[in-house]
């Protein structure tokens, strides 16, 4: 009898045995759940590289004077006077050229441009004091920079940037003075160096394509026009002419 109780002890505590195996197995095999995905990293656009491209747009300019007077037309002496500012406005045209590097979101680089211009403004006046006719012409032909930009993507193809260098213009002024029945005029060309400050705003729309709009302003300082003799018989006296410019353009640039 005690021998079939022990019998019955052992069958009972192997069988305890081999279902705990199999539990602890069937914990053993649930799968373990997987992370959560982690977000895609943000895509950024290739903006590095050296590009080449056109532009077009308009621009104004602002040209002011100081006392000045045309001298001896014909032995006849003119007093000073201070000649209105100019605004000459019009059109420009040109091309640029840079290279662009790149540090995830951060853009920056090198350009430089050049522009033909027909920015012009005519005024006729009057001296009484004299009395004076006077007329003078103003072109600006010619504006070129040397630029450095710097940005940041706003989105993955749209490029926000400033931009800050070296400026170039051409000037032409001519000028026309009647005096008592006596005539003389006189042309001269400037070249001015300044500096310009703008920001932009760039759009690469296709691959290798990009397309912007930005705002120029160049800024060329004081400049000194010596005495020149003038037709017929007379002498420009020296006077001092300051010229800002703004420009207003669309750009589209290729980037290799």
């Amino acid at each position: 009898m005690r021998r079939k109780f022990l019998l019955g002890v052992g069958l009972l505590a192997f069988a305890a045995a081999g279902g705990g195996s199999a539990i602890a197995a069937d914990i053993g095999a649930r799968p373990i759940a997987p992370p959560p995905p982690q977000p895609p990293p943000a895509f950024i656009s290739d903006w590095a590289g050296f590009y080449i491209g056109i532009n077009g747009g308009g621009g104004s300019a602002s040209t002011s004077f100081e006392p000045q007077r045309f001298a001896n037309i014909n032995g006849v002496a003119s007093s000073s006077f201070i000649p209105p500012s100019g605004s000459p406005s019009g059109g420009i045209f040109g091309f640029q050229a840079g290279h662009n590097w790149q540090w995830g979101p951060i853009v920056g680089g090198l350009e430089f441009d050049f522009d033909g211009a027909d920015l012009t403004d005519s005024t006729t006046f009057f001296h009484f004091g004299a009395p004076d006719a006077f007329t003078r012409d103003i072109k600006v032909d010619e504006l070129a920079s040397a630029r450095a930009r710097f940005g940041y993507l706003i989105f993955p193809n749209w490029l926000l940037y400033g931009t800050t260098g070296l400026g170039f213009g051409h000037f032409r002024i001519d000028a026309t003075d009647t005096l008592a029945g006596n005539f003389a005029s006189t042309s001269n060309f400037v070249n001015e160096f300044g500096w310009v400050v703008g920001a932009g705003l760039e759009w690469k729309f296709f691959d290798h394509w990009l397309l912007r709009g930005e705002w120029l302003h160049y800024d060329f300082g004081k400049e000194t026009i010596n005495g020149a003799d003038v037709a017929p018989g007379g002498v420009l006296s020296n006077f001092n002419f300051r010229n800002t410019v703004d420009v207003g353009r669309a750009a589209l640039s290729y980037k290799f």
